[in-house]
């Protein structure tokens, strides 16, 4: 419990830094693909082994590596999928499990500059998924537990008053628990297309319960590195590429450039024209009426 508790400690401390000095960081564009890979370490909750054949034992915590995949839905929210892989001791008892914890994430990063710096990137993220404990052993050592017995040896018959029976621990099987999690971390640009990032993340099981926690670091790489063909700005259907007038406002009819319609071509939008039959020619005023 104490480790669960320093964890939790050290996640509120690092969410408290990011938000208090993310006043801007430069957000990845709209339309960034980023593919990383990623390498740290996991802690196991002791109840993470509850509702499979080893009830009862507890896993230790262990490094592994993964990876994902993401795609920037705007300049500040984007989307991952995420796969990690452990391999994973059992304390009790000589045996080990593979561990696969898949997710998909909704990831939330700051704009502007952080530390006098845009190269840092902090940002916030929550998903869901699963983990998976997959249990598959062929041919067994044989040895015997704290009470002189084979009984986690799935191989080892034993003699009854009436035959033989095999323990309940069979060598094949898998359990999958459904995962929440919410997580905290920074990227820094290491170039136009390279980033690195490390992230913390608590991982909530919902069947089985038990708080687990992943430190990582990762290096990752940026497909599009300026993709504006992706975004309008001002919604006016016109794309930022070839929009001459970028910040119109919501709901103004504009033309093939993105700029106001001027129905008379006095200078002045229809908009905001107050005389839109002036006829062409004529000086105007600000409000395109003719000048007194």
């Amino acid at each position: 419990m104490r480790k669960y508790r320093s964890l939790l400690s050290t996640y509120h401390r690092v969410f408290f830094l990011l938000v208090f000095f993310s006043s801007g960081t430069s957000a990845d564009f709209v339309g960034t693909l980023n593919l990383y890979t990623n390498g740290g370490k996991y802690w196991f909750n002791s109840d993470r082994l509850n509702g499979t054949p080893f009830h009862g034992l507890t896993m230790q915590d262990t490094t592994g590596v993964g990876g994902g995949f993401g795609f920037n839905l705007t300049n500040y929210w984007a989307m991952e999928g995420v796969a990690d892989y452990f391999v994973v001791n059992i304390e009790e008892i000589p045996e080990k499990v593979d561990v696969y914890n898949y997710h998909l994430d909704l990831l939330y990063q700051f704009g502007g500059q952080f530390c006098g710096d845009f190269c840092w990137q902090p940002y916030v993220v929550f998903g869901l998924g699963e983990i998976r404990i997959n249990f598959d052993d062929a041919p067994k050592r044989y040895y015997k537990d704290k009470d002189g017995k084979y009984r986690y040896d799935c191989h080892y018959k034993h003699e009854y008053p009436y035959g033989y029976y095999y323990p309940k621990y069979i060598c094949n099987w898998h359990d999958r628990q459904t995962m929440a999690n919410l997580g905290i971390g920074v990227k820094y640009t290491l170039g136009p297309r390279w980033q690195a990032r490390a992230d913390l993340r608590l991982f909530q099981g919902i069947e089985e319960g038990g708080l687990d926690g992943f430190a990582s670091l990762a290096v990752g790489y940026q497909w599009i590195e300026y993709p504006d063909f992706w975004y309008d700005e001002d919604a006016d259907g016109v794309i930022d590429a070839t929009d001459q007038c970028p910040q119109t406002p919501v709901g103004v009819d504009v033309g093939l450039d993105g700029c106001p319609l001027d129905s008379d071509f006095d200078g002045v939008p229809t908009y905001i024209d107050q005389c839109p039959n002036t006829p062409i020619g004529i000086a105007v005023d600000e409000y395109g009426c003719i000048r007194s």
